[in-house]
């Protein structure tokens, strides 16, 4: 499973709102996201689709809370090409009418509401479950766990959204987490609207938000791990670097040595750098470090540097000699 639909059956299956204003807040968030109206007869009759099995229960329980008498809720199992499975949710036409007014979907005239409604998300207690409405309704997520073990980065975000019919509900609700000092960006995507987080720590604030506990939990352990394995592959790559660069060094050394060697010999060099000649032909692959310990004098790296340059500088003078001459032969 995915880590939203991981998210949602955690959520999904939390504590029921104490309050029935709360629970009428999640009901009409469910209804403005995963809910469709169908008219038959003069009558409405609301459908909710959603791939979470156990969201029949809660609606079950939510709505038993506005009506205690309450029995007209129906549930079809859907079974599609790609092996998803989705669940219709249809509540009797009977009650439908008293709950899209009474969860804020219809005004008493017929109208319906283009953005939230100010009655459904009066109070605090009210907004957090209108949140965890939506979350339910309407919420996916492209963060992608990934195990320890695995050492490649992952250039995937945390990248949360929800979905909606229209641009009005998108900015209402993004400004709804704004209350929680929660910044979201609205866009429209063809002919949805979409309210959006990127920030890795606001996704963890909308789900402590909406009660997700084990997913904040999940979703901090993936910092840590995407941390250490970022810092692990910047170790690497800084390593490999160095080792190209002293490679490159190693073989301009080399060249530079043998040029010397097949000019004027390296017998004419001076002691100390005719020693030097010798260890870096006999081990190329050492570091200054390494070299420097097989000195009959051992020196510090900073010196088997200084001197290697040297060896470099000699061979530039002899080369521009035999350019020069070869200028002279020329002429």
């Amino acid at each position: 499973m995915s880590f939203s639909s991981d998210a949602k059956n955690e959520v999904v299956k939390s504590d029921l709102p104490q309050e029935v204003c709360c629970a009428r807040a999640e009901l009409s968030a469910l209804f403005r996201t995963c809910g469709g109206l169908s008219l038959e007869n003069g009558k409405y009759s609301i459908e909710l689709v959603t791939e979470i099995a156990d969201l029949y229960n809660r609606v079950l329980s939510l709505t038993k809370m506005l009506y205690s008498d309450f029995d007209g809720l129906g549930l079809v199992k859907e079974e599609r090409s790609n092996n998803a499975i989705r669940y219709h949710i249809t509540f009797d036409a009977d009650y439908t009418q008293k709950l899209l007014v009474d969860c804020f979907v219809q005004r008493e005239n017929g109208e319906f509401f283009t953005g939230i409604a100010r009655g459904a998300v009066e109070k605090e207690c009210c907004m957090r479950s209108f949140v965890r409405g939506v979350f339910l309704g309407c919420a996916s997520a492209n963060i992608v766990i990934k195990d320890m073990n695995d050492l490649k980065k992952h250039t995937g975000g945390y990248h949360l959204e929800f979905v909606f019919s229209s641009m009005t509900m998108a900015g209402d609700f993004a400004h709804i987490l704004s209350e929680y000092q929660i910044h979201a960006k609205v866009m429209q995507r063809k002919k949805v609207f979409v309210t959006y987080i990127k920030e890795a720590e606001l996704v963890s604030d909308v789900l402590a938000l909406v009660g997700a506990n084990n997913a904040v939990l999940t979703l901090q352990n993936e910092f840590a791990v995407r941390e250490v394995r970022n810092n692990l592959n910047r170790q690497l790559n800084c390593m490999n670097s160095n080792i190209e660069k002293m490679v490159e060094a190693s073989l301009k050394q080399i060249e530079a040595i043998e040029y010397i060697r097949d000019t004027v010999g390296l017998e004419t060099l001076p002691a100390t750098l005719y020693e030097l000649c010798l260890l870096r032909l006999a081990n190329p692959e050492e570091n200054y470090e390494n070299l420097s310990k097989l000195m009959t004098e051992p020196l510090t790296k900073s010196g088997v540097n200084h001197r290697l340059r040297k060896i470099l500088k000699i061979a530039d003078k002899l080369k521009q000699q035999q350019e020069k001459q070869e200028e002279k032969i020329d002429e």
